[in-house]
Parts: structure tokens; sequence; C-alpha cells
């Protein structure tokens, strides 16, 4: 085997050698601003550290619990010049879920946020990790290194793993786990440079390209939609710890960031601000949706600014990049014109749609969306049947169903395993969730099937209503004859205070299921 001599993994020091005086990140909570030689300086230390002091090697893990923080982009950096494995947890899980996945992925370091100190400290007798970084100073257990110790490290020498190759895993990142404990998705090397590249491609970033990162960085929206390929193309990102609509809008006026990316959720919250109306944001070259359909009054108030509003689609096991509207090469009216659609394929994504037979179906015909490319993920840790599942043939099987018109947008129908069948006729949710969403007075809802003795299944909506609006099962009924076919609308509505969503304010429609799935009002 050829040795790479340290092109692979080496990320920080060939961005540093470019730019490396130009600023890489604005950590928002500290006030303090690193250039591209602080990112790689920090990252050798914190590499020489985990090799010297921890005898961390190629392919060991280390695991992170903790919100957005400069330590992240270190960890990110020293594990990629190490070949080691960095795994990022979403630090809403539960101690048990916490010791099922620590056991399962076997981490040998653990980075924590002191914020979670008490979290820790219900697992850690449960499971094997040799180490623990505490990234608060000295506010940790008595035995944990506190991170101060580490940074300070005297050996700053340039590290990098001379046997890594491309197909080598870099991150686990886990899936949503709306239906059961989160899968680990492996993420090579290939995967993130072709992520990136896809992106640079698609959407043309460049160096003068900067944004303020709303998503987690246990998230693959959060390393992989900007964070990633802004600091390969030499851009810049704005972290803090917790997202804030407020400080959002601020923080695009004072730092004339030029990308935004988000859920339809945080995006709702960003334009009920009183603040919204006047706020600056002509930096914006545009905004994007992905996670869940965006209802199109909530793109309309950023249309109504000058601003280019587009959805996009991916999954954390597709890298997550693959479906995207570019609009640098769109018009207005074109971006109006496709507005509930996904995009076209980015650059180097193969994409196709196929019927139960594997066939690929026609124009606008609706099939499961399957892609493929050299961003698509290696499988799920310790999940042989999963993985067998979902990744074939060198094609990732989304489970999505979509179709594509005439002009090669594409168009997300629904989830597969949530489509139902009433009276013979397939029902898919998101059509009718777009229906009730035009109805004023409604802030959110969940669609799916529920058992009918007559009809086989029939659909149940719960809907959140906005703050001081009414209306009644009887009234949102009759305006849906007038939208959708006779069995495509609801025979249960259930009105509820709030949705229950994820920590990047997806609904969880199993969440909902389990709550209020009922055969009633």
């Amino acid at each position: 085997m050829m040795e790479n001599k340290g092109w692979i993994g080496n990320y920080s020091y060939f961005r540093a050698r470019i730019n490396g005086n130009s600023e890489a990140v604005y950590d928002l909570d500290n006030n303090i601003r690193y250039t591209y030689n602080d990112l790689d300086e920090r990252a050798n230390i914190l590499a020489n550290y985990l090799k010297e002091k921890l005898g961390i090697k190629k392919g060991d893990r280390i695991a992170f619990i903790s919100r957005n923080r400069i330590e992240m982009i270190d960890a990110y950096y020293a594990t990629a010049k190490l070949g080691a494995v960095l795994i990022p947890y979403n630090v809403r899980l539960s101690s048990v879920e916490f010791e099922k996945l620590l056991n399962n992925e076997t981490p040998k370091i653990l980075f924590y946020e002191v914020a979670f100190k008490d979290l820790v400290s219900q697992f850690r007798s449960k499971v094997n990790i040799e180490s623990y970084i505490v990234l608060n100073e000295n506010d940790g257990f008595d035995e944990d290194i506190p991170y101060s110790e580490v940074i300070n490290y005297e050996n700053k020498n340039m590290v990098y793993c001379s046997t890594l190759e491309l197909d080598d895993i870099h991150l686990i990142i886990h899936t949503g786990g709306t239906t059961g404990l989160p899968k680990g998705a492996m993420i090579s090397h290939q995967s993130l440079i072709f992520n990136s590249f896809n992106e640079i491609c698609t959407w043309g970033l460049n160096y003068q390209d900067s944004a303020f990162i709303i998503l987690p960085l246990y998230h693959t929206g959060g390393w992989n939609l900007l964070t990633l390929p802004l600091l390969h193309c030499g851009g810049r990102i704005i972290i803090n710890k917790q997202f804030d609509p407020r400080l959002t809008l601020e923080v695009i006026e004072k730092e004339k960031t030029t990308l935004l990316f988000g859920a339809a959720t945080i995006f709702r919250m960003i334009s009920d601000l009183p603040e919204f109306e006047k706020a600056d944001l002509s930096s914006l070259k545009w905004v994007m949706a992905g996670a869940a359909p965006t209802p199109i009054n909530i793109m309309e108030r950023y249309w109504n600014k000058g601003l280019k509003f587009i959805l996009g689609y991916g999954m954390t096991e597709a890298g997550p990049n693959n479906l995207s509207s570019t609009p640098q090469f769109m018009t207005d009216q074109m971006i109006r014109d496709k507005y509930a659609s996904v995009g076209k394929p980015m650059y180097m994504t193969m994409v196709k749609v196929v019927d139960e037979k594997g066939e690929s179906v026609g124009v606008n015909e609706v099939g499961e969306l399957l892609w493929s490319g050299p961003q698509i993920f290696s499988g799920y840790w310790n999940h042989e049947i999963e993985t067998n599942k979902t990744l074939a043939d060198g094609w990732v099987y989304t489970g999505d169903m979509a179709k594509v018109d005439e002009d090669g947008y594409y168009y997300i129908v629904g989830r597969k395993k949530n489509m139902y069948i009433s009276g013979g006729e397939n029902v898919f949710p998101p059509e009718v969730e777009s229906a009730i969403y035009e109805i004023p007075q409604v802030q959110e809802v969940c669609v799916f099937g529920v058992p009918d003795e007559k009809w086989g299944e029939v659909g149940k909506a719960v809907i959140s209503l906005k703050k001081g609006q009414s209306i009644t099962k009887e009234e949102i009924i009759k305006i849906l004859r007038n939208k959708l076919a006779g069995y495509k609308i609801p025979k249960y509505i259930q009105f509820i205070d709030d949705i229950p969503k994820n920590n990047v304010g997806k609904i969880v429609v199993s969440k909902i299921m389990e709550l209020y799935g009922e055969c009633r009002d």
C-alpha cells in the first residue's frame, strides 16, 4: 500500500497554507475570532496530546457531548490528522440511551460540556471509557482532564496519519432515531470531502461566503450542510451554543453573513419576530430549508423581503447533500413556480426513482427515491441487517416516495412507511398537510393513517393553531373539500397546543402517533 504522505486528513494544514490569516470561526459565546492558522495549531496540539498522553491511534473513537463550541472544531481536525473517529452525540438523549450507544460504539475518550455533568454521572460507571475531558476548565469530576490542560500542551508539531485511506471512517453521525434508538451512520473521509465538493460546485461557495451555524454539530446538518464546506473552501462560520431567533437576525445584520440553512420551524420562529420586517438581510445570497416540508406562507415572508428562499433535501446516510435548487441560476419567478420542489441532483450525485420491481418510473410518476455517489455513507456501526436494508449495490434506499417533473425538478411525496391506503387509494400525508397549511389559523400539522373498518385506513390530522386563533373541524373539512379528493380528507382532526419535534425542528411522526394515534378527534 502506498503511503498517502499526509494529504488525507491534514485538512487544517492545507487550508492554513492557503489563507492562514483569514478568519475561519467566530465563537460568539466567548467573543473570540479564530484564523485558519489558529485552527491548525489547535488541531496539532490536540492531536499530539491525544496521541502522546492518551495513546489514541488510527481507528480509535472519540466521543463528544456538547453544544456548538470551538472544541468540536478542534476535535474534527485533530481526529482527521490521527485517523481517529469522532462521534458527536445528541445532548438530548437520556442516560439509558447513552449507555446503550457508548457500549455499542466503545469510544476511548469522552469530551463533555460541564452543563451535562449530571448526565455523564448517571452512565459513567456503566460504560468502559478510559479518559474523560471536561470542556469547562476544572468544573468536571476530580479525575477528569480539563481542556485547558489539553490545549496548552507543549507539542505543536504537525501530525498526520500516513496510512489513512479515503474509505476510512472519520465521523459517526446518528440518525434521527424517530423509530427507535439512533443508529450510527459511518461517514468516511471520501464522503466528507465529496460532500463539500458537491456543495462548493453546486452552490458556488467561495472564501467570501459565511454562515451562522444554527443547527447542532451533533447533527449531519450542523457539520455537512455548511460548516465543513465553508471551512474547506476558506469561508467563515459563526457558532454559539444555543439557537436564538432574535440573535440570528442580529448576527446576520452585523456580520453580513451570506448563507442561512435551517428547518421550517426555525424559519417560522425567525419570521414571527416583530423585528423581522425591518431587519436588513440583504447580505444573504439565499435561505434554504430542509429536514421537513416548509409551508408556502413561511417562504413568502422571505420572498417578500427580496430573499431567495429555496428547499433542499438529503439524509444522514447520503452525505447529506443530494437534491437542491440552485438559486444563482433561478429567477425569482422560477423559485416561486417550483416552490414545492426540493430541486435537482447536486454535483456528482446520481438519483433515480423506482417502482416496487426496481424499475425507473416515468415523469411525474411516484416511486421510491434512490441515490448514489462518492458522498454516501459506509453503513451503520454494528448494524449489518439495517445496513443491508438501506445500502445495496452502491445505492441508498431512502424510504421516501418522490416524483420528478418534466423540467428535472424533484418532489418529495412522503415516507414510504407513512403512506396509508384508504379505500384502495394511496394517500401521502405531505400533500394533505400542504393543503391544511394554507389555512391561515394553522400553525403546524401532522397527518397519518389510522385503522378503519370500512375503508381499511383513514387519515387523522393533529393540528396546533396560531396564538389567539380558532377554527373548528367542520370548517377545516369544508375548506379541504375544495382542495383535495374526498378520500384524502382526514376523518379525524385533533387540536393540541404543540406538535412534538426533534432537536432540529423536524416533526416526529412516530411520537405523535404514539400520543395521539387513537381513532378519535
